[in-house]
């Protein structure tokens, strides 16, 4: 009997709470076809076509839940995985006042310019944003942000603080493996006045990615003794690394400008640094927008692998080799620019066309890619 009369409470309850919070749904879509150059592969694209490495199809729903407070849920379906889809947000809201919001919940982590459009192609020039930038395998995180409004003077400021974890399958040599960031800390701070938006960014986090061969080698080295040190550097355990952006925009009248660099530092890992940078500019006829970008990508990985001693015995020439082969792994000193077009013949809807050329300067090796794309918000 109690539990009829619970049953029937809920259900009598329903549609008063629909009526209270009114759901909105929008979404976005990018429908991207790419080939890279004959026997190249590049930004996981090679020579055949493919509609599904950068496609994707996006769907939202937020709702008013009244004074203040507010909740959304965005979930997506990537091309790239199958076309599986899976919550990319999921965050309750509190504006506590007209000018200070926290967020709790899965959300995006705001590492870069455009990180709260990262997925949105029609928001930016691009058909995805420049790939040596905008490619930390951290993109989302669960945990809490507190962004408040300010003037600055004449500028228009937004200060933001963040804290929370992630964990999330990412691709290493092939290989998927379970990554953690834990403990993610940092900060944003952005000015904005008229033509003119400058912003920096900041985030700490406890790393972790078990990769086998890393791993593997890790444990030979522990068994040989006095080198505890190199297998310590070759595992990534609840290693702290560290990243920083800066960028800045100009978008006057018909000419558009937008530089972006971002620099990371790894304590003790395989990897020592990354450091990215492009300057895009563009100029707009009517609704076409013309744009040339130029990035440059260097990776220096730990240098543990020179300090080794050779000639010792051949067991451990031998392991110094296999060492010396598996840092490499993520060594870059490379180089691209992309010329591109984006024709803006909807409100809600943009074709982009794009070439790029990417140089390899550790292993003198070009390669190159065109793609095309069909862009819409509704």
């Amino acid at each position: 009997m109690r539990k009829a009369l619970l049953s029937c409470a809920i259900c009598a309850a329903l549609p008063l709470a629909s009526a209270q919070a009114e759901i909105t749904f929008n979404g976005f879509a990018n429908i991207v076809a790419g080939q890279a150059s004959s026997g190249d592969t590049q930004w996981g694209y090679d020579d055949d076509v493919d509609f599904k490495q950068d496609s994707l199809f996006a769907l939202q729903a937020s709702t008013d839940l009244g004074e203040g407070l507010s909740a959304t849920a965005q979930i997506i379906s990537r091309g790239e995985n199958d076309w599986e889809a899976e919550f990319e947000w999921a965050y309750i809201a509190y504006d506590i006042n007209d000018n200070t919001r926290v967020l709790a919940g899965r959300q995006r982590a705001p590492l870069y310019m455009y990180s709260d459009y990262l997925d949105v192609s029609y928001a930016y020039p691009w058909i995805t944003p420049p790939e040596g930038v905008y490619n930390l395998e951290l993109s989302k995180f669960d945990g809490v942000s507190l962004s408040h409004n300010f003037t600055l003077g004449e500028f228009d400021t937004t200060a933001q603080v963040f804290f929370g974890s992630d964990n999330d399958d990412i691709n290493v040599q092939g290989i998927d493996v379970n990554s953690s960031f834990d403990e993610i800390f940092g900060g944003t701070f952005t000015l904005n006045r008229d033509w003119l938006t400058l912003r920096t960014a900041y985030l700490a986090t406890d790393l972790s990615i078990p990769i086998p061969v890393f791993d593997e080698l890790a444990a030979a080295w522990n068994n040989i003794e006095g080198f505890g040190g190199v297998a310590e550097a070759l595992v990534i355990n609840e290693d702290k690394a560290k990243f920083f952006e800066f960028g800045a925009v100009i978008d006057y009248n018909n000419y558009l400008l937008i530089a972006e660099i971002t620099r990371i530092n790894y304590d003790n890992m395989p990897l020592d640094t990354e450091e990215s940078m492009f300057v895009t500019a563009g100029y707009r006829f009517d609704d076409v927008l013309v744009h040339l970008t130029y990035g440059v990508d260097e990776n220096t990985i730990n240098g543990i692998g020179d300090t080794l001693p050779v000639g010792l015995s051949p067991e451990l020439d031998q392991l110094i080799g296999f060492t010396r082969q598996g840092l490499e792994f993520r060594n870059e000193d490379s180089s691209y620019y992309t010329l591109g077009a984006r024709w803006d013949f909807h409100p809600s809807a943009s074709f982009k066309v794009e070439f790029s050329k990417r140089d390899n300067d550790l292993i003198n090796q070009d390669s190159s890619l065109v793609r095309t794309a069909l862009v819409t918000v509704f």
